[in-house]
């Protein structure tokens, strides 16, 4: 059994270290893809809106949203009436991925007037994951709004196509030979020598009881706590619970002293070395998920021109940030 263990240890670390490098793959290409779903609503709405007039005023608005958000909605309403199953945005969507990889398989799918619509066949639908969502909204009302989906399919071997996994192999596999011919020779110079059996021990090994960890709290400003472990925000006496890009994007928000987060901070979070219109679009869709799970405890994210977010803890406590 001991010739054994040296062999079973080398596959081990490289199944582990080859399963690691793929699923960061995994996750490039899906960001990657995340960036083109972006640039096909972009490049949609310029070929198929050439022009748009609209009278808009502010004070006769019966909600908060903002006119950009409100034009955003008109384009899509516009162009799921135009073309109900949105060709033109599921062809660029399909070319972009196809830049990333020929063998990756896409699909979009939309959300409006109680329809749900998905482009591809619906046998594939529990193969595909979700890669983007974009919501549009006209008003408060959520039985109006339009969620745009985007879906992907990458095969397993897709990951797995690249030079470091081809070296993991090789350096493998230049290991199992070491091991074999040191362990074939070693048996060699081991021929007529006993095997000695080591004595049995009653001994047992105590079990150490795990320590529990109790949760801990930081307090990020009077009124508002923070638990790390459990990603949850606590204020007179309710809780909200952040998960995914909300998440990432609120972790970043109280690094800083001032709650602020730069543009460029974003790109870093995205792995980008300079600011991308795709970076934006991300950003703004994952800023507004969070801003809608911070909402009832009073907590308010300002965009400010240019440079980036703010995070605002309710109006009395504005003065303190």
């Amino acid at each position: 059994m001991k010739h054994i263990i040296p062999y079973i240890a080398i596959i081990l670390l490289a199944t582990v270290i080859i399963y690691s490098n793929a699923e960061k793959e995994r996750t490039r290409i899906t960001e990657r893809c995340q960036d083109t779903f972006s640039d096909a609503i972009r490049t949609e709405k310029k070929l198929l809106i050439k022009q748009f007039c609209m009278q808009y005023r502010q004070e006769n608005s019966p909600n908060s949203l903002s006119v950009e958000d409100k034009k955003d909605w008109y384009d899509q309403n516009y162009l799921i009436a135009t073309s109900p199953s949105r060709h033109q945005l599921d062809s660029l969507f399909r070319d972009g991925a196809h830049k990333i990889n020929r063998n990756i398989s896409t699909a979009i799918g939309y959300t409006f007037n109680g329809k749900n619509y998905f482009s591809g066949d619906e046998s594939c639908r529990k193969s595909v994951i979700p890669v983007q969502e974009c919501v549009y909204r006209k008003d408060t009302i959520s039985t109006t709004d339009i969620a745009l989906q985007a879906y992907i399919h990458i095969p397993f071997y897709v990951p797995l196509q690249n030079t470091y996994t081809y070296a993991v192999v090789l350096m493998a596999s230049v290991a199992l030979a070491v091991c074999f011919l040191y362990t074939r020779r070693r048996k060699k110079n081991m021929t007529g020598i006993p095997l000695q059996e080591l004595p049995e021990t009653g001994n047992v090994t105590p079990v150490i009881p795990r320590k529990v960890q109790t949760e801990k709290w930081m307090k990020l400003t009077d009124g508002y706590q923070w638990n790390p472990q459990n990603h949850m925000i606590e204020h007179a006496g309710k809780t909200v619970i952040l998960r995914g890009e909300a998440l990432r994007f609120f972790q970043k928000f109280i690094v800083d002293k001032h709650f602020f987060l730069s543009y460029s901070e974003i790109c870093r979070l995205y792995h980008l070395k300079e600011e991308t219109n795709g970076a934006k679009d991300r950003a703004y869709h994952s800023i507004k998920q969070l801003k809608d799970n911070v909402a009832e405890l009073g907590i308010e994210i300002k965009s400010i021109r240019g440079k980036g977010y703010k995070l605002l803890f309710s109006h009395r406590n504005r003065q303190i940030i």
